[in-house]
């Protein structure tokens, strides 16, 4: 026997059962030169399930030199492998099917007679540090041309099997137990009917008990067979025991014929039956409410389950999903991969912590950037420069983290024609100020306004600081100062703590044509994404994704019906400016522009720089009233100088580019 050996642990794959049984590979996971004498049937299973996401090992297969797959049961399979030709290769290639997916046919390993050659190319894929590699480290590896899907000489070759036709055919034909709403896999027991173990065969049997709207008992139970019976008078029986030691449960007589009528309180309903028949409920919404739970039993099967049963169960499922976080976090680097794959040119970058790994040999999560192409090509193709970013709990080494990737992806280089806004967390303010010069960074005035409105409240005061806030140039800035002083000098001092020139419009910056002092467009944002984060990070993500998917495509559409050149928005407002020109008039026509008048105040409009002493056409691109009113007067089309941002043209080049759809986790 070998002194060591190499497990790989393959998942992240598929079967295929028919004409060949075949695993696609994806991912392969590796214990490095482990002693043979060492290995343990617990160990391994526990690895499938802590380590690789899996929820429960049905069987644990190892593939033998010729395609073949063999089934491991318990240690004894273990000992098999210690005393064959298994190990003397130095590699064992492991593989689990979990549960609820089809049976793969497999030969016990005891049965075995032939010697185990087998190559491989470690080299590793989706890697996001050189950390991963640490050579005492578990790692991912990718094979050779099959693992990439690319069908070898060997895969293509008949399957040589001890297991004849009919017993192919009972595997083929075998039903896919899967939970629906109506359960309707489970309305029917048949003789012969197999299960995996007795458990699986009490939840099937107490789910053809709901679905049926029967109350069956059970008549005689032990480790090795169950008898359920229903009501007194009723004829129906169905008897389940083991065929075989360590083998499959079986139904070997059965009376399927009721004539109770049916049944309102059903025993088989228990907290275990309910939390397997809820599990993918509560893992799409963490959030669902016990009395919808309730409902849902109640118009499926006419069950009136207590809420505060229905609590428990819900609260068994969120203990079981605690797993599906884990497993998510596992499956990371294939999800990675498979985002690169469909959308080329997208960002994935995932943080792992060096001391976690160096100090304490394990693997930590750090966080996920994700910057999808279609978003990137649709930023330089006809969007306003300018990014939101609000409620994160980001910390200063983080956002230098965001902040550098996002100026790669982006192209931002120093920020130069970049308006950023915030809530004013001071780490990101510190690092856009390092890594982004030359950006604008404006503030959210509503985040600034519930901390100084904390000693000035009021209706008026609110008002005050609003009208300041919304001041397009400096003069009329100072004006709404001076109104705020003689309420409170110490109210119009203490505004001033937080410099203007981050969220007053008279102090902005023009070039991103976006008049923005507030950051809800964010918060609604986050809102949109509120149920998704509730989950699980892989199912968090792709809820988030297919979102934006779907809306790039509806924004895109909704586009093309435009009966206008520029967008509803920027039309409404050109209506509204269009009308207060009417109370505008020129009042010369000199070398440097326009002066016009709007009651008592005089504004100047510069045509040829499309610049209004008002600053609403510099700051939104859409002309402001006095600006209308000149080009008017000199009888020229105003709406031929909205800003191209604003344009149908530039909206549709946004919305062009498309997230490309991927595929789902069983791939």
């Amino acid at each position: 026997m070998v002194d060591k050996v190499d497990l790989l642990f393959y998942y992240g794959g598929r079967w295929i059962l028919i004409p060949t049984v075949i695993y696609i590979k994806k991912l392969t996971h590796v214990w490095k030169e482990y002693d043979p004498n060492l290995l343990s049937y617990i160990d391994i299973c526990e690895e499938f399930h802590e380590k690789l996401g899996f929820s429960k090992v049905q069987q644990l297969l190892l593939k033998g030199p010729s395609w073949r797959y063999y089934l491991i049961e318990g240690d004894f399979g273990i000992r098999t492998i210690q005393t064959s030709l298994f190990v003397r290769s130095g590699v064992l290639e492991l593989f689990d099917v979990d549960e609820g997916d089809d049976v793969v046919p497999a030969i016990d390993i005891s049965h075995n007679n032939e010697p185990y050659l087998v190559t491989i190319d470690a080299a590793t894929e989706g890697e996001t540090s050189e950390e991963e590699n640490d050579e005492n480290e578990p790692y991912l590896v990718t094979l050779d041309a099959a693992a990439e899907g690319e069908s070898s000489e060997e895969e293509n070759e008949p399957y040589p099997s001890d297991y004849n036709s009919e017993d192919l055919e009972s595997f083929r034909l075998e039903k896919k137990r899967e939970v629906n709403d109506q359960l309707d896999n489970f309305k029917e027991l048949e003789k012969g009917m197999s299960f995996k173990n007795l458990e699986e065969a009490k939840r099937v049997v107490s789910y053809y008990s709901i679905a049926r709207k029967v109350d069956l008992r059970v008549d005689k139970s032990d480790s090795v067979r169950v008898r359920y019976k229903c009501i007194v008078g009723c004829p129906f029986v169905c008897p389940i025991s083991e065929v075989k030691k360590g083998q499959v449960f079986e139904i070997k007589t059965l009376q399927t014929k009721h004539t109770c009528s049916e049944a309102f309180k059903n025993r088989r309903a228990t907290q275990q039956a309910l939390a397997h028949y809820f599990k993918k409920k509560v893992q799409n919404d963490p959030k669902c409410k016990v009395n919808e739970m309730r409902k849902i039993v109640d118009d499926n099967f006419k069950l009136n389950i207590s809420y505060s049963k229905m609590k428990r169960v819900k609260r068994l499922v969120l203990e079981k999903l605690d797993g599906s976080y884990v497993d998510d976090f596992n499956k990371l680097e294939s999800y990675a991969q498979e985002l690169r794959d469909n959308n080329p040119g997208t960002d994935v970058i995932i943080n792992i912590s060096k001391e976690a790994l160096l100090e304490h040999g394990q693997r930590k999560f750090l966080g996920m950037y994700i910057c999808i192409q279609a978003l990137k090509s649709g930023w330089r193709a006809g969007l306003r420069p300018f990014i939101g970013l609000d409620d994160t709990f980001l910390k200063g080494k983080t956002w230098k983290w965001f902040i550098e990737l996002l100026r790669n992806s982006l192209g931002l280089t120093d920020g130069e024609g970049l308006t950023l806004m915030s809530d004013m967390q001071k780490g990101l303010i510190d690092v856009v100020g390092d890594l982004l010069p030359k950006a604008q960074h404006r503030w959210c005035a509503r985040h600034k306004e519930a901390n100084w409105s904390r000693s000035w409240s009021g209706v008026q005061m609110k008002k005050m600081f609003w009208w300041s806030t919304w001041s397009t140039y400096e003069e009329e800035f100072n004006d709404q100062l001076k109104s705020m002083g003689s309420v409170s000098k110490q109210a119009a001092k203490e505004l001033l703590w937080y410099p203007p020139q981050h969220w007053c419009r008279a102090f902005f910056d023009t070039v991103c044509k976006n008049h923005l002092c507030e950051n809800n467009f964010t918060k609604s944002f986050n809102k949109w994404i509120l149920e998704a984060r509730a989950k699980p990070i892989i199912k968090m993500l792709e809820d988030i994704r297919i979102k934006v998917m779907k809306r790039l495509k509806q924004l895109e559409e909704e586009g093309k019906r435009w009966t206008e050149e520029y967008c509803p928005y920027s039309m409404d407002l050109y209506h509204d400016f269009r009308m207060i020109a009417q109370g505008c008039h020129v009042v010369a026509n000199i070398d440097l522009g326009y002066e016009m008048a709007e009651g008592i105040d005089r504004y100047v409009v510069n045509l040829a720089t499309k610049k209004c002493t008002c600053r609403t056409w510099d700051l939104t691109g859409i002309l402001c009233p006095h600006a209308i009113k000149a080009l008017e007067h000199d009888r020229l089309e105003p709406l031929n100088e909205m800003h191209w941002w604003y344009s149908k043209e530039a909206y549709l080049l946004v919305y062009q580019p498309k997230i490309q759809p991927v595929r789902g986790e069983k791939f």
